[in-house]
């Protein structure tokens, strides 16, 4: 049975879809994006007494919030010994404060505003596999005692299976990303935010008041910019492409033909393991995620197929419901980048979540709250985009910086291939009058040829299998066959060189 790509939470989940901005209009600040961050910090602005508006190019939780695992935790895998020792223990302490603050938040959204979520408290584990990922745990274990974590560390448990010891994270929390989303929004607009879905923002013009411009010739004009999208919508002074590092991981729903313990895991090592459960009128969903790689990098249906190995050792596998995938960013030194874009700058981001966006985000969005509101915040050095990120992780920047390079140098030179047997759902790297190109092929028998130079930076793309996208290797744009941007650093879609039926394609190449 084929299995749709719409993730496990938006295909169960319902959503209110706001209007279409159709006008030009002014507020105290427009928010750039309808996931966790966009929508926690128009709600934190109306408690303030501010008017934000919010813009999202699709719908809510169309982005990485709506395919997430659902977990909202500080257990960021394993994290808290490496920022000890690249940062101190105080450092380390704050992040879990601020974490802990995020979850705080979201427990009281969901009492205040009344928001079905299936919000659930539990155990969020980290496991290994050897002696060495043991160790690794001790280490974590040690750094969590010392800054003030609650946490157990148990030898050998029962489960995941194989283990050899399991970190535990009491008081940790699941959900339903989408149905808590949509909650908060609806809460945000019931006390006065301006939301608006299908408006997509195609510049951003800064000054002492900034204009955000959008599609249909519309313009939003705001003392104050928040760029709640992932991947930064203007940079600043940053250079984020040489700080941001796009990583694709997928997850699965399955319902399983065996019991398992409640409680969330994550594996120490690579690839990454990610498990969870989740109730669903009254059925017991097992949620797993993982096999993460650099965006445009991946293997296409394989990884959904390993995920499918894994829950089978775990639970076995009665049925695959659901299959996505999502795309995040990592940082040189794991830590993501919240406030200012620059010095005494009225423009913010929110980026870098490293696959825990929905506690980061929750806490970009009421940290920038607060900037906007005071003009500072509790953690402000600790998220900045001017700590010493690249000198404290000069090994992971180099290699985050100099393989988008390699990949552009590879992309121009890689072999292409021929038009001929291409089946209905499969795309390929082809010459098109003299020049590479991809070409898709639907169930339909039409054909789109794309000029698939990345409109970023020139990489040429690569067509991902198992999402049916072209995808850049270096700086994670992602694109649909038909060559529309779906997300990450470029602003403009791809052209489109030849759009028609299979055979039509096939005549033009054999003149």
């Amino acid at each position: 049975m084929s299995i749709n790509r719409i993730p496990y939470w938006n295909e169960t989940g319902e959503k209110t879809h706001y209007p279409r901005l159709d006008r030009s209009i002014s507020a105290d600040a427009v928010i750039i994006g309808g996931g966790i961050t966009g929508v926690t910090c128009a709600y934190r602005l109306e408690e303030k007494g501010l008017k934000p508006v919010l813009i999202e190019a699709g719908a809510l939780a169309d982005g990485t919030t709506g395919n997430t695992t659902g977990k909202v935790t500080i257990q960021h895998a394993v994290l808290y010994y490496k920022l000890e020792e690249k940062y101190g223990a105080e450092a380390a302490r704050n992040y879990a404060l601020s974490q802990s603050s995020a979850l705080d938040f979201v427990k009281k959204a969901v009492e205040k505003e009344s928001i079905e979520c299936q919000l659930a408290e539990n155990t969020a584990y980290i496991f290994g596999v050897n002696e060495q990922e043991w160790d690794t745990l001790e280490k974590e274990y040690a750094a969590a005692k010392k800054i003030g974590i609650e946490a157990e560390l148990l030898k050998n448990s029962d489960f995941p299976p194989g283990n050899k010891g399991l970190l535990g994270y009491p008081r940790q929390y699941v959900f339903h990303p989408v149905r808590y989303l949509d909650g908060l929004a609806r809460a945000a607009a019931a006390k006065g935010a301006a939301l608006y879905c299908d408006t997509k923002a195609i510049k951003l013009e800064p000054g002492d008041i900034n204009t955000v411009y959008c599609e249909g010739d519309i313009a939003v004009k705001a003392k104050h910019v928040v760029m709640a999208t992932q991947y930064p919508f203007y940079d600043g002074p940053n250079l984020f492409f040489t700080r941001l590092y796009p990583i694709r991981t997928y997850g699965i729903a399955v319902r399983a033909v065996r019991d398992w313990p409640e409680g969330s895991y994550i594996n120490v090592g690579n690839p990454t393991r990610s498990i969870r459960s989740h109730v669903e009128k009254g059925e017991r969903i097992l949620i797993v995620v993982g096999e993460s790689h650099y965006t445009g990098r991946g293997q296409g249906e394989v990884h959904y197929d390993k995920l499918v190995q894994f829950a089978e050792q775990v639970a076995g596998v009665g049925e695959v419901i659901a299959k996505w995938s999502a795309q995040d960013y990592d940082t040189p030194d794991d830590l993501p980048y919240i406030g200012r874009v620059s010095d005494n700058s009225n423009i913010y981001v929110a980026s870098g979540f490293r696959k825990w966006g929905l506690s980061n985000g929750t806490l970009a969005g009421m940290l920038i709250a607060d900037l906007i509101e005071i003009g500072h915040c509790s953690y402000e050095g600790l998220y900045s985009r001017t700590r010493r990120d690249i000198t404290s992780s000069l090994g992971k920047m180099v290699a985050g910086t100099v393989n988008p390079v390699i990949e552009l140098v590879k992309s121009k030179v890689e072999a292409t291939q021929d038009i001929e047997g291409l089946q209905p759902g499969e795309g390929r790297v082809i010459r098109y009058k003299g020049e590479r190109a991809g070409v898709y092929r639907d169930e339909g028998d039409n054909v789109t040829v794309l000029d698939i130079t990345c409109t970023h930076v020139g990489t040429e793309l690569n067509f991902n299998a198992a999402e049916r996208t072209w995808d850049c290797p270096a700086h994670g744009g992602r694109y649909n066959t038909d060559g529309k941007l779906l997300e990450g650093a470029p602003k403009d879609p791809l052209k489109v060189l030849f759009k028609g039926k299979y055979k039509d394609l096939l005549s033009e190449l054999q003149e």
